[in-house]
């Protein structure tokens, strides 16, 4: 049988199979879609995507997959769970925890995904598990999400801060477990909020137009606030955003100064980097450093942090044990910049799991290092479909320590998608691909009447 291959046209390539006897069956007809060919000049230059309809992408040990065993079936370890029911939806930002995550639309409304037995999916009492992204009804501005373990928050446009989940965390009056969004009390009269995050049992937002650090839940120091409690109040600092990591949290001014407070046994808060365990601070102080300036992105991870200053270089600070500050693994470093020799784009946004980092540049480009199991770094996935390990008894398959990277990858997988926000919990990455753009047609509600 002989075949013959037709020209390209749009990314399609057309190979037709022909009968070496034309006396026998009528031809038979394939149709092969294949991906661009990925060059050395490709990566310098943002290609004409294929596609711009959002797609989500989740690598690692993936919470939907963890309670619906029937998705397993037929699916190899190193693939992504992949949805596309959010084809015309703008997706904003990713929040994720190790149970559940939360993905917020340009047009300000909420999906939850995964599992939550705490009201944590802000979808009403009955429903513990949603397999697919979906709405919650009830919020129609929000601006941030921000997801730990037991509860949610979320910030509103007008101001206004939302939790739901475990009564312990969610800092309400009645104290009772909330299983929809409901508004927080801060002080007696209305209190505008501009930044809100948490970790798993703390929330932290900015309020008073950036004036004052409100807090709740269990403290740095382990000392358990069940109401939102003044934490520090700037005589002229207007703090912008606010990021929470394991035990510290960083604050960033409008002015681009950095804050930080809590446990600096790794340096990550800057405090105390060559002397570990003598200069943790519990209230938040300005780091003074000269690589530290001019900061216009943060993110908290574990013990570790991630910063951007205005001319887009990347700094890192923290627990480097697993090379998660892209340096040479160390007990801790800081701060170090982070060099990425395999694109000419700026680093626009970072992000921070609990032992693994990524970044977004201006190209749409991903890059993952840091902690590897689960393939939560996706570029090892292609390397294991190749060759199947073989698992050595009394050898942790989660460790991730042996195989970790230190140095930011390249995701080529995805080089031929556009990559706008992603989302790293502990155990899987989450990436979103398109800007909600189905054909000609701009990104639009998804169910959002």
């Amino acid at each position: 049988m002989e075949a013959s291959t037709g020209p390209s046209k749009g990314g399609r390539q057309w190979a037709h199979l022909f009968s070496s006897s034309a006396g026998q069956n009528a031809p038979n007809t394939i149709t092969v879609e294949a991906q661009s060919v990925i060059s050395t000049l490709s990566i310098n230059q943002v290609p004409n995507y294929k596609s711009l309809s959002t797609v989500i992408y989740i690598w690692g040990d993936d919470p939907v997959e963890r309670n619906d065993p029937s998705m397993r079936k037929g699916k190899e370890p190193w693939t992504p769970t992949i949805y596309r029911n959010l084809s015309n939806v703008r997706i904003s930002s990713v929040s994720c925890s190790s149970t559940y995550m939360m993905l917020l639309s340009s047009h300000h409304r909420l999906y939850a995904l995964g599992r939550g037995e705490y009201g944590q999916l802000g979808l009403g009492s009955t429903v513990r598990f949603v397999g697919e992204p979906t709405i919650i009804d009830g919020l129609h501005t929000v601006s941030e999400v921000a997801c730990g373990m037991f509860h949610c928050v979320a910030l509103g446009n007008n101001g206004k801060v939302y939790s739901w989940g475990l009564s312990d965390l969610a800092g309400h009056k009645e104290g009772m477990t909330t299983f929809k969004p409901t508004e927080v009390s801060i002080k007696a009269d209305p209190v505008k909020c501009r930044s809100i995050d948490v970790n798993d049992s703390l929330t932290v937002c900015a309020c008073d137009s950036g004036h004052s650090l409100y807090h709740w839940g269990m403290t740095f120091t382990g000392f358990k606030i069940d109401r939102p409690q003044l934490l520090y109040s700037f005589d002229k600092e207007r703090i912008r955003k606010v990021s929470v990591g394991k035990s510290f949290a960083l604050a960033l001014s409008e002015a681009g100064a950095v804050f930080c407070w809590g446990d600096s046994t790794y340096g990550e808060t800057l405090a105390g980097c060559h002397k570990p365990n003598r200069s943790n601070c519990y209230l938040p102080r300005r780091i003074s450093h000269r690589d530290i300036r001019n900061i216009v992105y943060i993110a908290a991870g574990g013990r570790h942090a991630l910063l951007i200053d205005n001319s887009g270089r990347v700094i890192s600070m923290g627990e480097n044990m697993y090379g998660q500050c892209g340096t040479t693994p160390s007990h801790h470093c800081g701060p170090s910049l982070i060099e990425f020799p395999e694109s000419p784009f700026v680093t626009t946004k970072v992000f921070c799991g609990m032992r693994h980092s990524a970044c977004i540049n201006n190209g749409g480009q991903l890059f993952t290092w840091g902690h590897s199991s689960n393939h939560k770094l996706i570029y090892t996935t292609s390397v294991e479909s190749l060759i199947q390990p073989q698992n050595q008894p009394g050898v942790s398959k989660q460790t991730g320590k042996k195989s970790c990277c230190s140095q930011p990858q390249l995701i080529y997988s995805l080089l031929n998608e556009k990559i706008v926000c992603a989302g790293l919990a502990e155990c899987y990455t989450v990436v979103v691909a398109g800007e909600g753009i189905v054909g000609a047609q701009e990104a639009e509600p998804y169910n959002e009447s």
